[in-house]
Parts: structure tokens; C-alpha cells; sequence
């Protein structure tokens, strides 16, 4: 299981997400349109991972969008700004849907999905979520399959300029979750994820993500911090 990125719901356009991130020394950009689900956003990639600043563009759509991540987004964004959710990679989506179902969970199945970049180019993927409302609780993450292998698709980025190549100075450390029983969620991400029971309230991912969950208070079960690393001499 693969880190892939964490989600900033956001009310800013992606011009202005990708401002604030280049004045602190990380080079981002607007990365597009989600035109089905009337969302857009901005990002910003490490060498493992990345993070979207998820928006919305048009208010009408994303609020009849039966999307689980833009019901989320809108649910959360009444609230104000913050992290959202992560999306990791399993591998196969269909097998690991197979898996889930078999263990009891409801899924959305394999959604297909696309974003329009600021140059025009139609980019597309496949999802899946395990289906959950938008609610006070933690969100399970979601999946992704980008049809190409790491490697492939990181060199794309880097061809195109999507991902520039001081960026690779950069790396996602860990993510962070606010919770009301850091050691039952992580036992119980762990078992969605298909790990072992974790030694303690965090999960490492195989390219060098920890999910760490920490005592929260009253509020919503959350993602509250994600550590982004500079290193030098790379």
C-alpha cells in the first residue's frame, strides 16, 4: 500500500493556493477542472507523494455532485478550510474492491474519473471509495489508479514541467489524524488497508508515509497536519 496524496479542502482558487505555496519556497500549480463534479484545484508534488488544495468552481454542480470526495468537500468546507482525507494506492482497484467486499465493506466500485489541466489535456484515472457519509467521523481513505507504473507516470510529470525538478528535494513524512481512539482507528485502518495490526497508533505506507493518529477533542475526526520534508544534497 502507496501513499499517493492528501486533500486541502479549500476556499481559494487554485491560482491563489499555488501562490501562497510558491512564497514558501514550493513550487506549485493550478492543476485544473474536475467537469463533472464542479471542482478544481492546485497542486503541489513531492517526490512520494503530492498534495491537491481541493475547490470549488462551480457552486450548482458540486453541490448535486453524488461524488464521494466533492460530498465531502462540501460538507466539510461549511466549516471553514482544512485537511480533508488521503488517497492511497492498492495496486489493482478491482481486486482490492473484491478484497473489501469480501471482508464486508460497501464500496462504490471502480468509479472512472478525469480532470481538464490549464493546457487542455484531458487526464484520466480510476477511483474508489468505500461508501460512508459525509459525516463527524474519520473518512477512510480513498484509492487510485493511475494505469501506469511509478516510475512512468513520475517521468511524465517531470517531461511536462507538472512536477519540477526541485521538487524532488521534497517528500511527504507523514500524515496526521485527529481521533477520538488513535489505537482502535489505526487497528481498524490497518485492517482496511490489508496491513498488519500496527505496534502502536501509526501505519507506514512502502514509499516512506506514516499515518499517525493522535488524541483529538470533541470536535470532527479529521487529517490535521501533513509533514512535508525538504532535503538537502539531493
Amino acid at each position: 500500500m502507496k501513499f499517493d496524496h492528501a486533500v486541502y479542502f479549500s476556499n481559494r482558487t487554485p491560482q491563489e493556493d499555488a501562490r501562497l505555496w510558491n512564497d514558501q519556497g514550493m513550487s506549485a500549480a493550478p492543476g485544473g477542472s474536475h467537469e463533472k463534479w464542479g471542482t478544481q484545484n492546485a497542486l503541489f508534488y513531492a517526490k512520494n507523494g503530492y498534495i491537491e488544495s481541493l475547490s470549488v468552481e462551480r457552486p450548482e454542480m458540486a453541490a448535486a455532485s453524488t461524488h464521494p470526495l466533492t460530498r465531502l468537500l462540501m460538507h466539510d468546507l461549511q466549516n471553514g478550510a482544512g485537511w480533508g482525507t488521503v488517497c492511497l494506492r492498492p495496486g489493482d482497484l478491482y481486486q482490492f474492491d473484491e478484497r473489501l467486499r469480501s471482508r464486508g465493506f460497501r464500496t462504490t466500485g471502480v468509479l472512472d474519473a478525469s480532470r481538464r489541466t490549464v493546457s487542455g489535456e484531458l487526464l484520466e484515472w480510476k477511483m474508489l471509495f468505500i461508501e460512508e457519509g459525509a459525516g463527524e467521523t474519520l473518512p477512510f481513505p480513498f484509492f487510485i489508479d493511475w494505469g501506469m507504473p511509478d516510475d512512468e507516470r513520475i517521468a511524465g510529470l517531470l517531461r511536462t514541467g507538472t512536477m519540477p525538478e526541485a521538487n524532488r528535494s521534497f517528500r511527504i513524512g507523514s500524515c496526521t489524524f485527529q481521533v477520538h481512539d488513535p489505537a482502535r482507528t489505526a487497528v481498524r485502518w490497518a485492517e482496511v488497508l490489508g496491513l498488519d495490526a500496527p505496534e502502536a497508533d501509526r501505519i507506514p505506507l512502502k514509499n516512506g508515509v506514516d499515518l499517525v493518529f493522535v488524541q483529538g477533542g470533541a470536535g470532527p475526526e479529521r487529517l490535521v497536519d501533513v509533514e512535508v520534508i525538504q532535503e538537502t544534497g539531493n
